[in-house]
């Protein structure tokens, strides 16, 4: 993006945000976005979580998380399966110990040793990834499309069309999508399901606030998302997705991004902004943090998934610092991933 164009894109996040929220305090945090206003290499994506960590910090109440089991909140360990990643924006595991990582243009391979290779090139900012007999889905957010790619055979084709940011294929072959709809004042696109079977687009088909990230629960009947702007966590019965539920609210200013479930039923939340990954129990709203420092602000935590390691599983997190990184759990922590 040229600079002049960036400046004036930027300055109206900041306009909006200024002329929304007035009073002194928040003023104090609007004022934060004239020391990045010189950086014009700064993506849409890491400005918009600007705007939605200022509303936050005017509009939300910290709501004190309660405590939960130590062991599964003592500190995981991490380390680095691999760097230089192009701002990796969601990961999605290959069946073989490897992962499929989207980045700002481009969509890579990580092998379970870490080696990196190209498989898609100069796409408009893919996001969301889902894998199913080698074909892997992806939405990408410029042109608002869900495409395939055949993994075998390197064919890539358009899907449909529609705005998406996360992406969930359901057990039954349908998709959901997320679309978190950030401008300020824009309605909310809620989740939205495809139908491929019908080429049916139901949009707002769960009217959520906002929504991010989307995890399957372990019976199938569930999808949990998570709202950037407010740090809650998301509930969506699948058979009557009007009736969705907040239940947890992650404490401050998380910038919640992307969560999974493992299959005992408990959510792994990456928190962009705060730079950490959140523990949360759906059943009691019990919440804590597992692995902090994982960078922060504009370049924190992305995408959270289970995935296998050279001890059962681990956690797997890609960070806008260009890093994915492995989070292996303490003893007698149950992970698995969510069967499909």
């Amino acid at each position: 993006m040229q600079y002049s164009a960036w400046v004036g894109e930027f300055l109206g996040d900041f306009i909006q945000c200024a002329a929304a929220f007035p009073d002194a305090e928040v003023g104090a945090y609007c004022s934060v976005c004239t020391s990045v206003i010189a950086v014009p290499t700064m993506s849409r994506r890491l400005r918009t979580i600007l705007v939605a960590v200022l509303v936050a910090g005017a509009t939300v109440t910290v709501v004190p998380a309660n405590a939960a089991p130590l062991d599964p909140c003592a500190p995981w360990t991490m380390e680095t399966v691999a760097a230089g990643l192009d701002e990796p924006e969601n990961l999605e595991a290959d069946g073989d110990g490897g992962f499929y990582v989207s980045g700002a243009s481009s969509i890579v391979h990580v092998d379970a040793n870490g080696t990196v290779v190209p498989l898609l090139d100069n796409l408009p900012a893919p996001r969301g990834l889902q894998l199913h007999d080698d074909v892997l889905h992806f939405v990408t957010g410029q042109d608002s499309k869900l495409r395939s790619f055949d993994v075998r055979t390197r064919e890539l084709d358009d899907v449909a069309e529609f705005p998406a940011h996360g992406l969930l294929r359901l057990p039954n072959g349908d998709f959901l999508t997320t679309d978190v709809g950030t401008d300020i004042g824009a309605p909310s696109r809620g989740l939205t399901r495809y139908e491929p079977d019908t080429g049916a687009v139901l949009t707002n088909w769960s009217p959520v606030p906002r929504s991010e990230g989307l995890a399957l629960s372990p019976d199938h009947t569930r999808v949990y998302t998570d709202d950037l702007f407010t740090g809650q966590v998301i509930e969506v019965p699948l058979e009557s997705p009007d009736q969705w539920s907040v239940v947890a609210t992650i404490p401050g200013i998380p910038g919640l991004d992307d969560l999974t479930m493992s299959s005992a039923g408990t959510l792994y939340v990456a928190a962009h902004f705060e730079g950490a990954i959140h523990r949360v129990d759906p059943m009691t709203g019990n919440a804590c943090v597992i692995a902090s420092g994982l960078s922060g602000g504009w370049t924190g935590p992305s995408s959270v998934r289970i995935g296998p390691a050279a001890a059962g599983y681990a956690l797997y997190v890609t960070v806008f610092d260009g890093t994915l990184r492995r989070l292996t759990p303490p003893e007698g922590v149950e992970l698995t991933p969510v069967g499909r």
